[in-house]
């Protein structure tokens, strides 16, 4: 099975409570930072209007979003979405078939709406509808794993999913203004099926690049012979 490393920066706060209860919050599309989400499609009349703003609205209503970028020296990303360096990235080996790559694009989809909405039969426009933003998001270089509601853990209005065999743990860099060291974001882990390596991350020297520090030790947790939810079995893919 194919997979790749994809990292999910979030605030100290969160990133601590996502290693203890070893889960992620999902995103829903009308919460996202992007008002544009699902709507990147060229809609000129009123009747494309409200279709659309329906199917976003019960693509609310189904299904959450994981987002991950497939690298985290971005300093942007660091200020967008872990408290302005002040967080941590959070590493996990996700199979290839979970992983739903960010089509960036500086004009909006153009369709026949009575040919292209998301069905059974259409399964490619909606992924579409699912992955492509504006091209200044780019640096994010995101990928997403998208979960339907009803096969994650809610509490309240809040989802969870759960890490499992298709979101392994793998690794932790904390940011460079966070005041937490290695050893003691380690000791926060508690056991994980997988070996997971943390590091301490600087500003780079010579490039506007969020870089390992390496004259920090890293800190290994290794494995441990727990079983790890089985995502096929429990959790499917929307």
């Amino acid at each position: 099975m194919k997979e790749m490393r994809g990292y999910h920066l979030m605030s100290e706060k969160w990133a601590l409570e996502s290693l203890h209860k070893k889960r992620l919050k999902l995103s829903l599309f009308k919460d996202m930072n992007d008002p544009f989400e699902l709507l990147c499609v060229e809609l000129g009349s009123p009747q494309d209007r409200v279709v659309f703003q329906t199917l976003k609205d019960e693509t609310n209503r189904s299904v959450g979003v994981l987002c991950f970028s497939k690298a985290w020296s971005n300093p942007v990303l660091w200020s967008h979405y872990a408290d302005k360096h002040r967080g941590l990235a959070l590493g996990f080996d996700i199979p290839d078939e979970w992983a739903m790559e960010v089509n960036y694009t500086g004009a909006m989809l153009k369709a026949e709406l009575e040919h292209s909405l998301p069905s059974e039969t259409n399964s490619s426009f909606g992924d579409k509808l699912l992955t492509t933003k504006f091209s200044h998001w780019q640096y994010e270089k995101e990928v997403r794993t998208i979960i339907k509601l009803e096969d994650s853990h809610s509490e309240g209005e809040l989802y969870f999913l759960p890490y499992c065999n298709a979101m392994r743990l793998r690794e932790v860099i904390i940011g460079p203004r966070s005041e937490f060291t290695a050893t003691q974001v380690a000791e926060k882990i508690d056991p994980c099926p997988d070996d997971v390596e943390i590091t301490k991350a600087r500003l780079a020297f010579r490039s506007f690049e969020v870089v390992r520090d390496r004259s920090l030790p890293k800190v290994t947790v290794h494995a441990q012979q727990i079983a790890a939810l089985d995502f096929n079995s429990k959790y499917n893919g929307a």
